[in-house]
């Protein structure tokens, strides 16, 4: 697992060895970078805006569902 939230419990044909969440928000990035790179990474050295690793990912995950998926080097 990638934060430290419990799994729900899913049958054997559901098994999920991360949240979805937190997958996207490993690989997109969090919520920080995604809103104000330069802000959040660069000065405050802080992808996920001061939040904890899964509400990051939540809002990563709405982010994405509304703005869709950061181009590579947008933030640059």
């Amino acid at each position: 697992m990638l934060c430290d939230e419990a799994m729900a419990e899913t049958s054997a044909s559901e098994i999920q060895p991360i949240h979805r969440s937190c997958a996207l928000r490993s690989v997109v990035g969090g919520i920080g970078h995604c809103i104000a790179h330069e802000y959040w990474c660069v000065v405050r050295k802080d992808p996920d805006a001061g939040l904890t690793y899964r509400q990051s990912a939540r809002l990563v995950d709405a982010y994405v569902q509304v703005m869709g998926v950061p181009p590579p080097g947008a933030h640059r």
